[in-house]
């Protein structure tokens, strides 16, 4: 079992006390270390925690010099902002230098472990793959739940119908045609075809010509990835 370590920085002890052991509640995490200022930070950064909990008020800087600092360091630690920073420029600018989340003190418990989740479901899916389609990019992106409310698939695409043929395709080890995938799925090849070339504008999957046929080329279709 994959467990992340984590890199606590907060100058007041009981918040930061607190943090930990919220923290090592979750088993998927251990806290490996804690700074109460920016010089001790930069002392423990070499241990190149996973995730990183980042208080923006620190008593010899700022959090957000800090996190700057780290990018250009080359440090690639995911960072949790922890704070009771509200202004929306601060918020603007800390999501502009790639922070993964942003915690508002006082912090819950439930809400420092939904941020934890949230961290582990965007590692399992960046590693269950080298490549990702369109799709998955944007469920990771967080883009997939706004865009559902407004309109779930484009006109002439249904969601379930859509969500079957992804399953179906998935499994399929070599190329197939959209009469193929129709007849398996009981739909018409016009209609197969349709949500193929949808697909392929998310970049599920790759269309290529068989000119192998004695006659009109065959488009034939592979899941990419």
């Amino acid at each position: 079992m994959t467990q992340y370590t984590v890199l606590i920085v907060e100058d007041d002890q009981q918040a930061s006390y607190t943090l930990e052991q919220a923290v090592n509640q979750h088993p998927l995490f251990k806290v490996i270390a804690a700074a109460e200022s920016a010089a001790e930070t930069h002392g423990l950064l070499g241990q190149m925690p996973d995730l990183v909990l980042l208080d923006i008020s620190l008593p010899d800087g700022n959090g957000m010099d800090l996190l700057r600092t780290m990018r250009q360091q080359g440090i690639t630690s995911s960072v949790i902002m922890t704070t009771a920073e509200r202004e929306s420029t601060t918020v603007a600018n800390a999501i502009q230098l790639g922070v993964i989340d942003y915690l508002v003190k006082p912090l819950r418990l439930s809400r420092v472990h939904q941020a934890l989740n949230d961290f582990v479901a965007f590692q399992t899916k960046l590693e269950e793959s080298n490549q990702i389609d369109q799709l998955q990019i944007d469920d990771l992106m967080g883009k997939n739940k706004a865009q559902l409310k407004a309109r779930k698939t484009p006109k002439g695409i249904d969601s379930t119908t859509l969500s079957t043929m992804i399953a179906h395709i998935k499994a399929r080890k070599e190329p197939f045609s959209a009469q193929e995938i129709g007849d398996e799925l009981e739909l018409s090849r016009i209609t197969a075809r349709r949500y193929l070339e949808y697909l392929e504008e998310q970049g599920m999957v790759s269309m290529t010509l068989n000119y192998n046929t004695g006659g009109r080329p065959k488009q034939l279709y592979h899941v990419i990835g």
